[in-house]
Formats: structure tokens, sequence, C-alpha cells
């Protein structure tokens, strides 16, 4: 494992494997809202933690590699600049401001890799393409060498995104189910892994670790003419699932039924409990902290659940084997 610049650390022995005990972290987060949510929970878990976390955020809605290294591609043309960037800095006095002030809140990644010395970059594919190895290449080879070669001083980590709730209708189309979807993704991160010898934040583990051991079971799915009749305020139950979530809004802006206000459904990314176990995950894959004792959770999380969550996140980065 490549030693960390500007790190107090000790070697600790995780689970079996080798880990760096880091108080203080540089991580920018090269990727989309998979990874933007990170900067939810994981700067108070971090500061539970009595550790010093600098994380900025390389941020457009449902980035893929392919598109990551167009973008580096473009980066020439000074003017373009398609990342929304955001930060919170632990070791400023205030959070959002720091040496990324300068750039303001839109940048282009070469100029990201450059803006401080990363101690952490991390990448991750798309969530629609992540079950699919051959969407990963060659632009992961592309984007891992520049960053290699732009931010040499820093690791380059995966994050190992996690599956849809089973009302996502991608799963239909590709003809999986929640855990065939986690099992490919997992390969394919994998392999990735594997290919270039990186670590990963095992998200994706904790998030399926978690659904078994609450256990999450959604036993009849609602049909979709079922979900057309639920009347306002009812929602659509997940049943405890730390990914997805109903509720009666507006769409985004842009979408031909913005301004109507409907039951909306999102099954691919984390709810605010999903976002705490995230944040779990990265604390104790990044910093190499025990999280079964930390005592900080949101108010909104009951601490039963608090507790297994914690569980969850330090078995996924120990690879404690379990029960899909």
């Amino acid at each position: 494992m490549k030693t960390l610049s500007k790190l107090l650390a000790v070697a600790v022995v995780v689970g079996g494997i080798f880990a760096v005990q880091a108080k203080s972290l540089k991580v920018l987060m090269i990727g989309n809202s998979f990874s933007v949510c990170a900067l939810k929970q994981w700067p108070q878990v971090a500061k539970d933690a009595g550790d010093t976390l600098d994380l900025a955020s390389l941020m457009i809605g449902g980035c893929p590699l392919e598109k990551h290294w167009a973008n580096v591609e473009k980066a020439d043309d000074k003017s373009f600049k398609p990342y929304g960037f955001s930060w919170n800095y632990a070791s400023e006095a205030k959070p959002t401001e720091g040496p990324l002030a300068k750039y303001g809140r839109r940048i282009n990644l070469p100029e990201a890799l450059g803006a401080d010395k990363w101690d952490i970059i991390t990448i991750q594919q798309a969530s629609g393409q992540s079950a699919f190895y051959e969407k990963y290449q060659p632009f992961a080879d592309k984007l891992i060498a520049k960053i290699r070669e732009l931010a040499p001083q820093a690791e380059i980590v995966i994050q190992q995104t996690w599956s849809y709730a089973p009302y996502e209708g991608r799963l239909a189309t590709w003809k999986m189910t929640p855990v065939d979807m986690y099992t490919a993704l997992k390969k394919a991160y994998g392999q990735l892994a594997e290919k270039h010898s990186l670590r990963q934040i095992p998200t994706g583990d904790a998030v399926q670790r978690y659904r078994h051991i609450l256990p999450v079971d959604y036993g009849t799915l609602l049909t979709k003419a079922e979900i057309a009749a639920l009347a306002k305020p009812a929602l659509v139950d997940f049943h405890g699932d730390v990914t997805g979530r109903s509720y009666w809004g507006k769409g985004r802006k842009g979408h031909k039924d913005a301004d109507v206000v409907k039951l909306r459904m999102d099954c691919a990314h984390l709810n605010p409990e999903g976002e705490y176990l995230q944040a779990l995950v990265w604390q104790a894959r990044l910093f190499g902290t025990d999280v079964t004792k930390l005592a900080y959770k949101p108010d909104f999380l009951v601490t039963e659940r608090a507790v297994k969550m914690r569980q969850a996140a330090m078995d996924a980065v120990n690879g404690v084997p379990f029960d899909k």
C-alpha cells in the first residue's frame, strides 16, 4: 500500500488486512450522485472519530467513466468546466472555505486534481453501467493513468456502488434482481481493482449486508396499477431498505411533468439512512476506524438500526462472509 503523505498514521491490522489508520485526510471524489452523497454524513462521522477530513466532490449526475474520460480530453478548453464542485474542509474555520474557494463551483477534472495535495482520489462507475465491466473500459484505464500523472502523491481508491431497490425499472430491463445486480457489480469492480491493485470502499457490500441482517423483505411488490392508485399521503413502503424512497412532490426541472405534484419514487439512490451507512463504510476503510465504537448517529435514525449499520459497515470493510 502506498504511504500517504502529510498524515499522522499508525499501522494496524483490520480483519487480517494491513491498513493505514490516518488522523487527517484530503479526499477528492470523482463521481456523480452516488459519491456526492458522502458529503451528507461523512464529515460528522469523521469528526466523531476525532479525525480531520478535508473532502471535495466533482459531480455530474449519472456520469459514467466514459464521460469522465471525455471530459479530460476536452479540458484544454479552459472555459470547459463541466463539474459541480463542492467541498467541506474540517481543517478550515469555515468548512466551505479554504484553498478551493478560488475555483468557485464549476471546475474541470485536471484543475481539480491539482487544486490540493490529495491523499485519496476516489473513482466509481455510473450505477446504470456498474454491473457491466465492458462499459468500464478502456475509460477506467485511461482515467487512472491520468490521475497518476497529475496527482502522483494520491492513492486511487474505488467506491463500489450498490444495487437498486426492486421497484427500479431498469432491473426488469436487464432481467436482474437486486441480488443479481449486486453480484455483477461486485465482480466488475473487483476486476478493475485487481487489474490496477486498488483498494475498494465496499459501500455496495455494506448495503447488501444490511439488507440481509435487518432483514429487508419486500414480499410481493405492488403493481404499477396499485402504485398509481395510491392517494396522498400514502407512500410506497421500502421496508427499511437504505436504498430508495417515495414521496409526493414536483419533478426535476426540464421534465415534462416537473410542475405536477404526484407520487414519485427514487429506487436507485441512498436515502438518508443509507447516507449514514455510506459514511461509516468510508470512515472505516479510509481512516481505519472501528466504527462500531462510534457514538454519533443522525437524529432521525433509531439506535437499533444505527448499531446494525455500524456492524454492517465494519464487516463489509473486513470482508466477513454473509448470505446475500
